[in-house]
This record gives C-alpha cells, structure tokens and sequence, in this order.
C-alpha cells in the first residue's frame, strides 16, 4: 500500500467515526479545523500532517536498540522513540513540543538502566548491592521489591560511576528527569523572569558570563576574589544549578538530548556484552 493509499484509508476511517451516533463532535472540530472537505488547501493540510506522521511511523528508530533481545522491552524502546520524534516535527496534536520530546526521551533511559541492572543481576537484592557499591550515598525508603521501586536519580549516578559517564552526556539525562517532574507546574515567563534575576545577581557578583549565560570560569583569575566567591557561592549553590537548567529548558536542545540517550544506550549495550 502506497502511502497515498494509507493517507485516504485514514481519513476514511475519519469520516466513517464522525457518522456514527454520538460522534457529531468530531464531524464538528474537524469542520473547525479544516472547514469544508472540498476546500483544497485543507485537503493538502491533512495529507502533509498524515504523511508525514506516517513517514515518523515507518522510520527506523533514531537510537539502535537492535541489542536488546527482550522483543517487548525493545519495541517499547523504539515505540517512545517513535513518540519523541513525532513531538520533535510536531506530528502529534501538530504541536512541537520539547517537554514532551524528554518525557519520552526519559522513558527511554529509565528503561534502559532498568534493563542493564537486570540484565547484570539475578534478583533484586544484587542490583541493591550494585547499586551500593557505585552509589554509596543512594537511598532506598524501604526493602525494593523491583526495579521501578528504586530511583531514577540513584540508578543513573551508579551507573555514571561505573562507567565513568560523560559529564554532558549524565547531566542532559539527569535534566530529563527534572523535566519530567517539572513539566505539568512550568511557566515559561516565571522563568523568563528567573533567569533575568540570576543573571543580574552574578553580574552583580562580578562574574563574567559566556554569551550562553553560564559562568565564563576561564576569566576568573586565580587567587583573585571572583574565583573565590565563584568556588564558594556559585558554583555549587542550588540557585546556580536552578540558572543554568532554566538556560537549558530555553535553548531546547533536540538534538543534545538524542546524543546522551545514544551515549547512554551505547554504554548499557558495552556494559552487558
């Protein structure tokens, strides 16, 4: 079947639902939408977003998963693949949308740390051990019972660990789950405004900032008194870390964020063969 002739079954299958009692809500939003099906350029509108929703759907995953021998752990890898892409050229709702382009990136990773530490381990209490013994400080509230009990946060730093993960590349994943957690309280002018307010406050601090807004460390001359407020009230300051994951969610990095979960992809295909 042409992907013309799955285009015209879709919209059948449209039409076909919009006629049934009850749909007339559909036929109605649809005429919102597109006004009526004879108008031409409307019909051109639904075959663009159709193809090319159809395109995402027959693309092969951006990320190989062609390691993993679970068959449902590996369609589920690449189905949440398929889903970040769709937010990424705004197939889905024809929104491009970066929240929900990490949402499903981040389903992604904690499935693939999910699947190394069972992979590595037998039961529960050996991925504990391993854990531990890469993230000593990882709490866990009680006895896990699997792997979904213990954290993302504790998972990803022992296998940063071990594994002696790129910086960028733990950092990106680690903003995933923020993000995740974020996502549904975000204002996009609060944090406009944040940001202006930390700007303003290193500035005023004497640090000189990258055309990025991050900290220029490379001007910050040794022994002087700005390197000494940056070690010691910047640097590792919780409001510094808030600064520069607002810079980030503002850049929408797309593809940054695909090259971490290829990285981590690539080190949890190394780790277990």
């Amino acid at each position: 079947m042409t992907d013309r002739e799955k285009i015209i079954e879709h919209i059948n299958r449209i039409d076909q639902l919009s006629r049934k009692p009850g749909n007339g809500w559909l036929l109605e939003e649809l005429r919102k939408r597109f006004g009526s099906v004879q108008e031409q350029d409307s019909i051109k509108r639904i075959e663009k977003y159709l193809g090319l929703d159809y395109y995402v759907d027959n693309q092969p995953s951006l990320i190989d998963y062609s390691f993993v021998s679970e068959l449902d752990v590996k369609a589920q890898l690449i189905s949440d693949n398929r889903e970040m892409m769709r937010f990424r050229y705004g197939t889905r709702y024809h929104v491009i949308c970066f929240d929900d382009f990490c949402r499903y990136a981040h389903l992604q990773a904690e499935m693939l740390l999910n699947y190394f530490y069972d992979k590595k381990n037998n039961d529960i209490n050996a991925v504990i051990v391993h854990i531990k013994k890469y993230n000593s400080s990882a709490l866990f509230k009680e006895q896990p019972k699997s792997l979904g009990e213990i954290s993302y946060s504790s998972k990803l730093w022992a296998f940063k660990s071990e594994f002696n993960l790129d910086i960028n590349t733990f950092v990106i994943l680690d903003y995933l789950r923020k993000i995740r957690n974020d996502s549904s309280h975000r204002s996009p002018d609060r944090e406009s405004i944040s940001i202006g307010s930390y700007r303003s406050k290193l500035e005023n601090m004497g640090m000189p900032l990258r055309t990025d807004g991050i900290v220029d460390v490379k001007k910050l001359e040794d022994g002087s008194t700005a390197i000494n407020i940056y070690n010691n009230m910047v640097k590792s300051s919780e409001w510094y870390k808030d600064y520069k994951y607002l810079l980030w969610l503002h850049e929408e990095p797309y593809n940054k964020v695909l090259i971490a979960l290829g990285e981590l992809c690539h080190s949890v295909n190394k780790g277990i063969y």
